[in-house]
């Protein structure tokens, strides 16, 4: 096992990482402005064959095919979408990279034309041509509660990249991680000692106007949780990528009662991007819900 973690150091300091996240990020603020510019046609072209696309008022949707109608009735003109990329972890092979930032959102449909504060998360494969296309994107254009970071340009505190890669199937393992993960999240504690426990000691917990960040201030963010209430969810087994120590999964939840208790069913869906640790588990470093209809 030693031999694997010192090898698996080994390959991690060969790779350039600070050269790979300035990559990863031109790339989103590339895109960024060529939506600005070309309208939410632009995103789409950007997706990966099957990718997986989130964003409120919708189920899991895959690529462009997949996304296109939802998508451009969301956030096509007279609509508008932008962002701004403010970290950014990548994997130690450099082929798989995460970005995190702030969205602004105008929607049409709101009489008011009131401008949304949000937040994003967005994952980055690159093709055969060496160019990064998206994997993967979590857009929550419209929290309750504005981020209190949303202007900034950085995100202090930020989770670190991948260090090391032990062994294969990087996304398998996560995905199991997240199972069990979800297990623990069920059982009468709560789900509190379940996002602690798989947290990373720098991981955000993402949604609110406050981002907690690791086990113990995000386990204080379920201090309250009704006993009555559980949050249930499952990885997608067939969305995802994991390469080089880091990895994301996608999936629907639902907020709602325990067996034989009474009250609303809050159904969502949920991004995370995992990073495998030095002692080879599988944490998350980020992880970002937005609502979904009804099934």
């Amino acid at each position: 096992m030693f031999s694997l973690i010192f090898a698996a150091l080994s390959l991690a300091q060969q790779s350039d990482t600070a050269a790979t996240k300035s990559s990863i990020l031109a790339a989103d603020r590339n895109l960024a402005a060529a939506v600005a510019a070309k309208g939410a046609e632009a995103f789409l072209e950007a997706l990966d064959t099957d990718a997986a696309v989130l964003f409120p008022g919708q189920p899991i949707l895959r690529g462009a095919a997949g996304s296109r109608a939802a998508f451009l009735a969301r956030y096509g003109a007279p609509s508008s979408l932008t962002w701004n990329p403010v970290h950014a972890v990548v994997s130690t092979d450099g082929k798989l990279g995460c970005t995190m930032g702030y969205s602004r959102f105008r929607n049409a449909r709101d009489t008011a034309k009131a401008e949304h504060r949000g937040m994003y998360l967005t994952c980055w494969t690159k093709d055969a041509g060496g160019n990064w296309r998206v994997a993967g994107t979590q857009i929550a254009d419209s929290p309750l509660r504005a981020p209190l970071l949303a202007d900034s340009a950085a995100l202090p505190g930020g989770p670190h990249s991948a260090t090391v890669s032990i062994g294969s199937g990087a996304l398998k393992a996560a995905q199991d991680a997240d199972s069990v993960f979800a297990a623990l999240g069920a059982e009468a504690a709560g789900p509190g000692p379940a996002f602690a426990q798989y947290s990373a000691s720098d991981a955000f917990l993402l949604g609110g106007d406050e981002f907690p960040r690791g086990p113990t201030a995000i386990s204080a963010a379920f201090n309250g949780y009704p006993a009555d209430r559980v949050i249930t969810w499952a990885p997608m087994r067939d969305l995802g990528i994991g390469t080089g120590g880091l990895a994301f999964t996608v999936g629907h939840a639902v907020s709602g009662p325990r067996p034989g208790k009474t009250g609303p069913a809050n159904p969502n869906k949920y991004f995370t991007v995992w990073r495998q640790e030095p002692d080879g588990r599988w944490l998350y470093i980020f992880d970002l819900g937005t609502p979904r209809p009804h099934d």
